[in-house]
């Protein structure tokens, strides 16, 4: 009775072998470091790196092509055919400008004729912003027309050296703004006084007001200025 098993375990051995050997016989690329942590890093700063692999497979690989989770990240390639035993890399690079806090960007690596992607790449860190804005944004709320409208804008320095502010501009109609210092220094913080007295013609009013800073990086933070006019 043990005997009549024996054909059948050599049967599912070869089909197990001959399936695999596709496999085996494929391109495979090695990355040798596929997540890269650039740690704390100033925001504005671009981080450039380079994944680098080797195709340890028997056929060559042919990268059709890298794309990114984000329009922030740019990826480009060393080599589209990679033969085996060859080394190739891809170079990213990441803007850390609109960014703050912990962030993960994933690379996406296709082969010649997959749909999905063969390998993901990572670059992860924490971006480090030396000078916060609060708010980022104002809402005026509803304006009276010939009625004089003020609000603030808080400038925090953050970081680890002293700051000065180069320029302040209000880019909108009939608004105008100060700060009542020009320089911070660690851990500070400047206050900017926006003022403006909207017109009758005046339905709705938009604009941005521009602080252009010394700050490393990210040196200009722009806050949006809205409201909604009454006559």
């Amino acid at each position: 009775m043990k005997f009549r098993f024996i054909p059948f375990f050599l049967t599912a051995a070869l089909v197990s072998l001959f399936h695999s050997l596709p496999a085996l016989a494929a391109p495979q690329l090695a990355f040798d470091k596929p997540v890269h942590n650039f740690k704390d890093t100033t925001q504005g700063t671009t981080i450039v790196h380079s994944f680098t692999f080797r195709n340890t497979g028997t056929e060559p690989a042919t990268i059709e092509k890298v794309t990114s989770s984000c329009g922030c990240t740019v990826a480009d390639i060393s080599e589209r055919v990679v033969r085996p035993g060859k080394r190739g890399e891809i170079k990213a690079s990441f803007d850390t400008s609109d960014f703050s806090g912990p962030v993960s960007k994933q690379i996406y690596v296709f082969l010649s004729g997959s749909k999905a992607p063969a390998y993901t790449l990572s670059l992860k860190g924490n971006i480090i912003e030396e000078l916060v804005v609060t708010p980022p944004q104002v809402n005026l709320g509803e304006l009276k027309a010939g009625v004089r409208k003020v609000a603030t804008v808080k400038l925090e320095n953050k970081g680890k050296r002293t700051i000065r502010i180069r320029e302040i501009q209000a880019v909108a109609a009939q608004m105008t703004a100060s700060a009542d210092k020009r320089s911070l220094k660690p851990g500070e913080t400047a206050t900017i006084r926006i003022s403006l007295v909207p017109r009758m013609e005046n339905r709705f009013l938009g604009g941005y007001l521009s602080i252009k800073t010394d700050a490393p990086g990210k040196g200009e933070k722009n806050v949006q200025v809205f409201g909604t006019v009454r006559k």
